[in-house]
């Protein structure tokens, strides 16, 4: 009961369309279509998500680095020549070159602002003149600047709202040490604006946010579209198979009537009127040749309950030699006609009147199976041969039943599958398909022997007891 409900928990995992779709056409679910379903739902909601938590956070750090890295070289590059080898002071920064090498940085790569430090972290020159003076206390400038490192660091510089909306600029700032050997001689810094790539960015991360939805969402549209279709056509193969099963109901209900007809007039013949032995026997051949058919009508229905697994096999015991004997007998005048000579065995003899052997099984199907197999038999030989029929109890119940034409190349593959004929133009190809699935039933095996030499052999082996529930 926990495995059924287990196995229903899985089935309810897409709880929407694909649950609507099967329900609506009175289907069982689909699980190779749930399955692709659930990978296309995965992919809808999963590619977005990857770019949005991986790739642009990736790429985002990508470009920062590599902003980062060029401020870093642009400033170590850019550093004004009269500041470059000297330890930096309030003396020497207030001198016209260096006025006129700030202003060149400012004019020729656009910056935001430009700082220089002394070694001590005092602010020696600053674009924003209120910070002149002061001292960077930050641990990025002890800790780094301050030890000859360059340093750069991508930021956002907010400034006061301009009509009613605030105004953000992205921006990196670059530090580049100057340094005498060992000496710290000061610092220089440059801050760069980046807004312009950055929104670029942006951009990008939006356009392939988007796309990958909306590719992500087509996928999906187009899995459902594609588990729709095949569900219709499930569907209406269900349907054809429905309406055929009905007609095929109507058409045992059709032919029996009139059968039932002639078992009904045969047996007024035999009781209103006089007989003489001839005619007496050609009734009894009526009858046996219309319970044949009755025989035949149930059984395709029979066949239909062993597909779909609903058949109650109820074995007795049966005397199989007896059956062998009224089988040989019932096809008798097809050998004749067909000039092919039908031997029996039981134990490596000739079977004998006198022989009998009882095993516990449905007295019909064995019929039916040894029925179709010797039928098939002595249809696939020719004037002259000999089809053979060998019976041996030896632990199971075993019928070889062997004819020396091969089977066609074509047959091999398929001889057990429903509808598989070749050579027969009014065959169904349901003999031997039939006789696979009464074997089953019975709980026995059937096996095909083929030699291009020796020819086809067909073997049936059946418990001598049928297996109890608990055994299977």
């Amino acid at each position: 009961m926990a495995a059924d409900e287990k196995h229903d928990q899985t089935a309810r995992i897409p709880n929407g369309l694909l649950h609507q779709i099967f329900a609506r056409h009175r289907m069982p679910r689909s699980y190779p279509l749930l399955g692709i379903l659930i990978l296309a739902m995965l992919c809808a909601v999963g590619l977005p998500l990857v770019n949005a938590l991986v790739i642009y956070p990736g790429y985002t750090r990508i470009m920062v680095d590599t902003f980062e890295d060029g401020a870093r070289r642009l400033t170590a590059l850019t550093i004004p020549p009269s500041i470059k080898h000297t330890p930096l002071g309030p003396t020497i920064l207030d001198t016209p070159r260096f006025l006129a090498d700030v202003y060149r940085l400012e004019t020729d790569f656009g910056l935001l602002a430009v700082r220089v430090f002394a070694p001590d972290g005092r602010i020696l020159y600053s674009t924003d003149t209120a910070e002149i003076g002061t001292k960077e206390t930050k641990p990025v400038f002890t800790d780094h600047i301050a030890k000859g490192r360059q340093y750069a660091h991508l930021d956002i510089l907010r400034s006061d709202p301009v009509q009613g909306r605030p105004s953000a600029i992205d921006t990196v700032a670059a530090f580049a040490p100057v340094m005498r050997g060992d000496n710290f001689m000061g610092a220089f810094e440059l801050v760069f604006d980046v807004t312009e790539p950055m929104h670029q960015l942006e951009r990008f991360n939006l356009y392939a946010t988007v796309g990958s939805f909306v590719i992500c969402f087509a996928l999906l549209g187009v899995v459902l579209l594609l588990i729709r279709q095949e569900v219709a056509k499930e569907h209406s193969r269900r349907q054809a198979a429905k309406l055929r099963e009905d007609v095929e109901q109507i058409t045992r209900h059709d032919i029996k009537t009139p059968l039932l007809g002639v078992l009904n007039g045969i047996t007024y013949l035999e009781n209103f009127t006089t007989l003489d032995p001839e005619q007496r026997e050609m009734l009894d051949d009526m009858r046996r040749v219309a319970n044949t058919g009755m025989d035949l009508i149930s059984r395709s229905l029979d066949l239909y309950r062993m597909e779909t697994g609903v058949y109650e096999y109820t074995p007795a015991d049966v005397d199989v030699l007896f059956v062998c004997r009224r089988l040989t007998e019932d096809l008798s005048e097809l050998a004749r006609s067909k000039g092919v000579a039908v031997e029996t065995a039981f134990g490596g003899r000739p079977l004998r009147p006198e022989d009998a052997l009882t095993i516990s099984t449905e007295v019909n199907l064995l019929y039916a199976i040894l029925a179709n197999l010797l039928k098939n038999a002595i249809e696939a030989s020719g004037p002259g041969d000999t089809v053979s029929i060998s019976l041996r109890a030896d632990g199971e119940f075993f019928a070889a039943v062997h004819n020396p034409a091969p089977v066609p190349e074509s047959m091999r593959a398929k001889f057990f599958e429903k509808y598989a004929t070749a050579g027969k133009r009014t065959g169904t190809g349901l003999g031997t398909y039939s006789a696979r699935l009464m074997v089953e039933v019975m709980g026995g095996r059937i096996d095909l022997d083929l030699s291009m030499e020796h020819g086809t052999t067909v073997t049936v082996a059946l418990p001598l007891q049928p297996r109890t529930r608990a055994e299977e």
